[in-house]
């Protein structure tokens, strides 16, 4: 016979029966056979799923882990629930970083398939409760957290001046001479690392790290030349690293980098290797400049250099003797060849290599200006490969293009496992494809998942507390509400943020608003306001009760018993109220 947990009582007296027995009763509650029959089966083939798709496909280790964050409605949402799972978590665009309920967001930390750091514990994130402060100024409006941040290097005196700890936190702490490391102080330079909002950008590939770098350069420009390239030492690693160079001598490179890619008797066109030739192209050092050319004799001479300009243009080859009336005509006469109607798509070639000749921006320039901040933003090659502009920029860096390669070539090429050395893409001839494929690494392989220690067993705890609420829930949903009231709001400041995001998380928490509109007396119309003024009135009326206006505050062992208690009393007050068909006439002012 299964057991089933109870209250006696109702209000604070039933939480009182419910706290002094909780122990008890769960244990026995845990030995009931389907339970303990889904926590063995998670535990024993946990270590197995290596996958999102792996997770979705064992309906009984799902169930499990769905219950785990109170999600287990949403068990036979497979698209919904893979697209929460394989989220770039780095991302505050995707998927999961842009739903309201922070249970999902939960979901796909734990479980980590969208993230280089892999699984973690449920618990690691109330172990770094700063990991989403993004920056000073969150953590300055956020007084609670700033506070308890102070107080674990003690340094509380420093509170209430916000001039000084900005320029603390702002600082470079790799360089010896900026504001905190002058400071006599050691503990703020301590202070400021933990957040480390001024340390350099971390990158989930060379070709992430490459234009990056080359983007922080002259205001986007990137290097105006090889010797600028050579001295960034973190750009130089990440073209040595994307081209997957063999010799990366700093001499031999800028020469490579400053010869001419188009003359075959240049340096570079000497190489054997394809790759080196791919790396001079892309960044364009030695383009030749076109307004040095006496006749179209010279750039007819470099047939791979006229197809570069007329694409510049986007003209296509109509032959040498069409191209050399068009360069040659007299741009006023409106009876010359490139002014006849038929000829006019060639007019701007023609302006251009007669008058001044503007050199086109460099193949990565043109690819950082089509991917932008997209590109830790594709969760599959497939997103890269058909952004059609972005993937013909990506081909150009690498010297190759769409008409030499096809679309499911491609995606065949980024989805090998890169650690393998059989994979497709190790295994193609062309080492451009292959640097290509390493440069983005879509699938870098070589990773098996690894489960923290403890992972099944907290997991299990979660599923099985979350199941002994909803069988208190059975008899009595108020109860389930205060026994999930201390794990819920837990999670929401464990998220960080401003002191207005722990009031926006409360309102997307079905659980949490209801018991803060409860507890603080609002009625159940008052989820049709402005969720502005919401969040306004619950912070007044918060203020106004507790004494407080931030909702981490109530985690506070005496604020949170303070607050279940009220919002007891009050649920049994209303329940009371509403079956002897009361209202209370202040309802109507909302």
């Amino acid at each position: 016979m299964t057991f089933s947990p109870y209250v006696l009582g109702t209000g604070i007296a039933g939480w009182n029966f419910l706290d002094r027995t909780r122990t008890q009763q769960q244990q026995i509650f845990e030995k009931s056979p389907i339970l303990d029959r889904a926590v063995q089966d998670f535990t024993n083939k946990i270590d197995s799923i290596q996958t999102a798709d792996q997770l979705l496909d064992d309906y009984n280790v799902l169930q499990v882990a769905l219950g785990a964050f109170g999600l287990e409605e949403d068990i036979a949402n497979r698209a919904f629930i893979k697209q929460v799972l394989e989220s770039d978590l780095s991302d505050p665009r995707s998927f999961a970083n842009r739903l309201n309920d922070n249970r999902y967001l939960g979901l796909a930390q734990t479980f980590g398939f969208g993230s280089e750091d892999g699984p973690q514990l449920p618990s690691a994130s109330a172990e770094k409760p700063y990991v989403n402060v993004a920056s000073p100024e969150d953590l300055l409006s956020n007084k609670t957290l700033l506070n308890q941040a102070l107080d674990d290097f003690g340094l509380q005196r420093y509170a209430g001046n916000e001039f000084f700890l900005q320029k603390v936190l702002e600082s470079d702490l790799s360089d010896d001479n900026s504001f905190v490391n002058r400071l006599s102080d050691t503990r703020l330079a301590d202070f400021a690392s933990q957040f480390k909002f001024n340390a350099p950008p971390e990158y989930t590939s060379s070709m992430d790290a490459m234009l990056g770098e080359f983007t922080a350069m002259n205001d986007g420009a990137g290097p105006a030349n090889a010797d600028e390239l050579l001295g960034n030492e973190t750009l130089l690693n990440a073209v040595i690293e994307t081209f997957d160079l063999e010799y990366t001598n700093p001499i031999f490179l800028k020469r490579m980098l400053e010869a001419d890619p188009f003359d075959e008797n240049s340096a570079v066109r000497q190489q054997e290797d394809p790759r080196v030739l791919a790396m001079s192209r892309a960044f364009g050092f030695g383009m030749p400049d076109i307004n040095s050319f006496s006749s179209p004799d010279e750039l007819f001479a470099r047939p791979e250099l006229l197809e570069e300009v007329l694409d510049q243009f986007n003209n296509s080859n109509p032959g040498e003797d069409f191209l050399r009336q068009v360069l040659e005509s007299d741009l006023s006469d409106p009876n010359s060849f490139v002014n006849q109607p038929g000829n006019l798509a060639f007019f701007d070639l023609a302006e251009a290599y007669q008058t001044e000749w503007t050199p086109p921006p460099s193949k990565v320039k043109v690819l950082a200006d089509e991917v932008g901040t997209k590109l830790s933003g594709y969760e599959n090659p497939r997103q890269f490969v058909f952004d059609f502009d972005a993937f013909e920029a990506g081909l150009d860096v690498f010297n190759m293009n769409e008409r030499q390669l096809d679309f499911s070539f491609m995606l065949k090429v980024f989805e090998s496992d890169l650690s393998s050395e059989t994979s497709y893409a190790n295994l193609y001839r062309d080492p451009n494809v292959q640097a290509m494929a390493n440069a983005f690494a879509f699938n870098p392989g070589g990773n098996d998942r690894t489960y923290p220690p403890g992972f099944a067993e907290e997991i299990a705890d979660l599923y099985t507390d979350r199941n002994f609420e909803i069988a208190i829930g059975e008899s009595d949903p108020n109860m389930r509400l205060a026994l999930a009231l201390e794990r819920e709001l837990q999670s929401i400041a464990d998220a960080g943020g401003s002191e207005d995001a722990h009031w926006y998380g409360i309102i997307g928490s079905p659980p949490l608003k209801t018991v803060f509109e409860s507890a603080l007396g609002l009625p159940s119309s008052f989820g049709q306001l402005d969720v502005d003024r919401q969040v306004n009135e619950m912070k007044d009326r918060a203020f106004a009760s507790f004494g407080t206006t931030h909702p981490a505050d109530l985690l506070k062992p005496d604020k949170l018993e303070e607050f279940r208690n009220r919002f007891l009393l009050l649920s049994e007050l209303n329940s009371d109220t509403a079956s002897a068909g009361f209202s209370d006439p202040i309802f109507a002012l909302f």
